[in-house]
């Protein structure tokens, strides 16, 4: 299982080898105090945990190292916590790994200098949705995606099983 930890949280599960299914998941409506966010990432990952009973969880690690945004380090903490509570083992995945393994490189707004750093961070997301789409893979949105990357990161982590390898080989 596999977590695109935000407001807007993406999940992805499934048994490795095979087609991951998605969801997201809202934490809250607009207003929603933090607290209520946490209860609520609480309440979902245990639900998940229980109802799908992974072996391992992976999860996005919070972006901007000591200038992290402490709202999503108090997310992962309450997934992650949840997670280990239920007995399953839990491990970050760093952004950088995941878009490396998934996409070939790991793209950043460097590598878009025509744009603007949000326009670049839409134009990652859009890459990782199409390499989901190219794999037959069919998220809903870029929180599904993200998740989707993950899963697959954590699957090829624990050497189970990845997704079809990039490359030219394999493009049909």
């Amino acid at each position: 299982m596999a977590f695109d930890i935000a407001t807007n949280t993406g999940v992805a599960f499934g048994l490795a080898g095979k087609t991951p299914r998605a969801t997201s998941i809202v934490l809250g409506k607009r207003g929603a105090t933090q607290a209520a966010r946490f209860a609520k990432a609480i309440q979902m990952t245990r639900h998940l945990v229980r109802k799908y009973e992974p072996d391992h969880v992976f999860f996005e690690a919070a972006i901007g190292g000591a200038h992290a945004n402490a709202f999503l380090i108090g997310l992962a903490a309450c997934v992650t916590g949840t997670v280990a509570d239920e007995g399953v083992l839990v491990q970050e995945a760093r952004i950088q790994s995941v878009r490396k393994h998934f996409l070939g490189k790991h793209l950043t707004a460097r590598d878009f200098p025509s744009l603007s750093a949000k326009d670049s961070r839409l134009e990652i997301k859009q890459r990782v949705i199409a390499r989901c789409n190219q794999i037959g893979w069919q998220p809903r949105s870029d929180d599904e995606a993200d998740a989707m990357a993950i899963w697959d990161y954590g699957c090829a982590t624990l050497r189970v099983a990845q997704s079809v390898p990039l490359g030219g080989l394999f493009n049909g």
